[in-house]
């Protein structure tokens, strides 16, 4: 009866919010493994790319009631306007709202000096999606998911137009560049995430005209599927089969490799991008998730 009490007990001002540090390793690990209520979109980081020896964390806050260990916020700053809830944990039997309001609220005032605009988060589990909801969070866009569940590439519908190469790192500026020509803000990524994307993805290539890196994809195998993690052109190069030259060669190599199913993320309203993937055997799979953003005033 104490303990339902204590919980009882929960607001926004008895919880205590601090940034993680290296010992708090193995209670991050604990909470994240034995909640329900735990949201990833880590990608290709860890928790560990975010927690160092000699200061603490810039990227993960932890909550505390009374000396016991009650959620989590993992958001990494990324040279970006916009900030990316990579993960959220809230221990079972608190209320939930409290907890991510309070973490929400000390990670801000890390942000903003850093010209921080708004926060996104992918609004899946449905627990995270009715968070954020309650706590007023209106809907940027919608990812839907698409599986190709055979082998077959289709002739390609243009002459090629580009060269296709391995990417390497004297790329990563033009590839930040041609992101940034092609997606609002919500999606791009820094130079340091790109290298860091790089060397951990499996699959890395760009198209160059005349030696210029005019586009980029990469692609990775998870438990034995092929999935198109990204597909960017510039925009002044669109429209020249560019994208289908590097959607073949992605797909060709998850093939090679005997991936099965093949998939691939992209936003609901990009018309042009699913018209292509159609062509090359992708169906709809699942429902779409709600990218969910809160702006700050």
């Amino acid at each position: 009866m104490q303990g339902l009490l204590n919980r009882d007990a929960l607001t926004i001002e008895t919880i205590d919010v601090r940034p993680a540090q290296i010992a708090d390793r193995a209670a991050i690990h604990r909470l994240t493994e034995n909640t329900h209520r735990v949201h990833f979109n880590l990608d290709w980081w860890t928790f560990d790319n975010w927690l160092y020896e000699e200061r603490p964390s810039d990227a993960i806050w932890l909550a505390r009631f009374q000396n016991e260990l009650v959620g989590l916020l993992a958001a990494p700053f990324d040279e970006s306007p916009v900030i990316w809830l990579r993960s959220i944990a809230i221990a079972g039997g608190y209320s939930a709202d409290p907890i991510f309001t309070a973490l929400l609220q000390q990670a801000r005032s890390s942000w903003l000096p850093l010209g921080v605009e708004r926060i996104a988060v992918l609004a899946h589990p449905e627990w995270v999606s009715d968070l954020t909801q309650r706590l007023r969070f209106d809907c940027y866009n919608e990812i839907v998911t698409l599986r190709k569940s055979d082998r077959a590439l289709p002739e390609m519908s243009r002459a090629p137009q580009a060269i296709i190469r391995p990417a390497v790192f004297a790329d990563v500026p033009a590839i930040v560049h041609n992101d940034q020509a092609a997606f609002d803000t919500v999606w791009w990524h820094s130079e340091t995430s790109m290298i860091h994307v790089l060397k951990t993805v499996s699959h890395f290539i760009v198209a160059a005209i005349d030696e210029r890196v005019v586009g980029h994809a990469f692609s990775d195998l998870y438990g034995g599927q092929g999935h198109l993690i990204r597909l960017v052109v510039h925009p002044a190069y669109q429209r020249l089969g560019i994208g289908e030259q590097l959607l073949a060669e992605s797909l060709r190599y998850q093939i090679e490799l005997g991936a099965y199913p093949l998939t691939l993320n992209t936003q609901s309203d990009n018309g042009a991008s699913q018209a292509l993937y159609r062509r090359y055997g992708f169906q709809a799979a699942g429902r779409p998730v709600q990218v969910m953003q809160h702006w700050f005033s």
